[in-house]
């Protein structure tokens, strides 16, 4: 912006109100060019304050908000982003992916996306060793080495680790959550850390019920985080953790085995892929335990369990991810993305990408939002 041009709209307008009620409804591209305007803006627009109030301003930031944007990742640690308009989601899909040229200093490391949270992506490796905090919009990210906090006992018959990342709003806080299952002999035991990036350090909680196994990494719904959990005193359970007060709580609800979760329009949602299930597949959408809508799946949605309910756009359609199955064999992209047309009759289902199984697919919202530890308030 020439200094004519910025004196001009000073004539009318204030810094603080160019920055407050016009800067932070922009799109986070133009707001990064906008830092060389000054010094000043520079620094105001790279603070955590001004990243917030832009976040709170997009139209896609509330979680009951429609899906604009998917972030894929495959299992090369090669992420792509799609920017669709609902109202003309492309014949062809792949024309709408755009690679992201990052590199996340890892080696030969199999990355797994394990959260997604207000632009902040969490990235884990097979062995735990550290975690890694990334902004796609910004292309900035920080790794939190896990300082030895997992180390497994050597005696262990076996271990399982499951995850989960979220931001609890109460405490203006991110929180990556480990939690470690180890069985040595007869005997099960759990281990769970957290990490604040408040704090920027690693702390152990001890209230967990040592008898139950989660699956998958956790999502996010509310400031809390769930997971499917496993127990042989009681069978399938939902499991809870309140990211803000760093409380496990256990949720019974009505599961078939092959049952999985997703979360749908800001909800929780629980949707079954057996074969052997009699009768209607269903999408369950809860506010747990009391599910309060169900939808009837269109023939044809291959579900198993990698599958993934990824959220509604704007017209009622939602996208989901199956595995792929037809005359063609092809067993190098054995997965699908898909959108289905809840307001068609019968319900239509199409088939958007197909790739490889080990990629995972997630809404993703724009923003500014630091990967770094939270800075401390200055002292006044």
């Amino acid at each position: 912006m020439s200094e004519i041009k910025k004196k001009q709209l000073h004539s009318y307008l204030s810094d603080d109100l160019i920055i407050q009620e016009i800067l932070t409804r922009l799109p986070v591209k133009s707001v990064l060019r906008f830092k060389s305007v000054s010094k000043q803006w520079y620094s105001t627009l790279s603070s955590s304050d001004f990243a917030n109030a832009h976040l709170i301003k997009s139209p896609f930031s509330h979680p009951s908000a429609p899906v604009n944007t998917l972030l894929i990742m495959n299992h090369y640690n090669c992420c792509y982003l799609s920017y669709d308009d609902d109202d003309q989601i492309s014949g062809n899909f792949e024309d709408n992916l755009v690679k992201l040229d990052v590199n996340f200093g890892v080696g030969k490391d199999h990355l797994r996306l394990t959260g997604c949270c207000n632009g902040l992506v969490c990235l884990t490796p097979a062995l735990d060793e550290y975690f890694i905090i990334w902004n796609p919009a910004t292309r900035k990210l920080h790794k939190y080495p896990s300082h030895g906090y997992f180390k497994c006992p050597d005696d262990a018959n076996h271990v399982s680790i499951t995850c989960g990342f979220g931001y609890a709003s109460s405490v203006d806080d991110y929180k990556y959550v480990e939690i470690l299952s180890v069985v040595q002999g007869n005997t099960r035991s759990t281990i769970i850390h957290i990490f604040s990036l408040r704090e920027n350090r690693w702390r152990k909680i001890d209230h967990f019920h040592d008898h139950l196994v989660p699956y998958r990494p956790g999502l996010l719904v509310s400031d809390k985080l769930y997971w499917k959990a496993y127990s042989k005193q009681a069978g399938y359970l939902l499991v809870s953790f309140d990211l803000a007060v760093e409380r496990f709580d256990v949720i019974n609800v009505d599961w078939d085995k092959s049952d999985f979760l997703g979360v749908m329009g800001g909800c929780l949602s629980k949707c079954n892929y057996s074969e052997t299930f009699t009768g209607d597949k269903l999408l369950h959408i809860m506010e747990p335990p009391v599910i309060v809508k169900s939808i009837v799946l269109p023939e044809g949605l291959k579900l198993d369990w990698f599958s993934q309910m990824i959220g509604f756009t704007k017209t009622d359609k939602f996208f989901v991810t199956g595995s792929f199955s037809d005359e063609t064999r092809d067993f190098v992209h054995r997965r699908t993305l898909g959108i289905v047309d809840t307001c068609t009759k019968p319900m239509q289902y199409r088939v958007l990408l197909r790739f490889n199984k080990f990629s995972k697919i997630v809404r993703y919202v724009p923003s500014l939002v630091s990967p770094f530890p939270i800075e401390k308030p200055s002292e006044a």
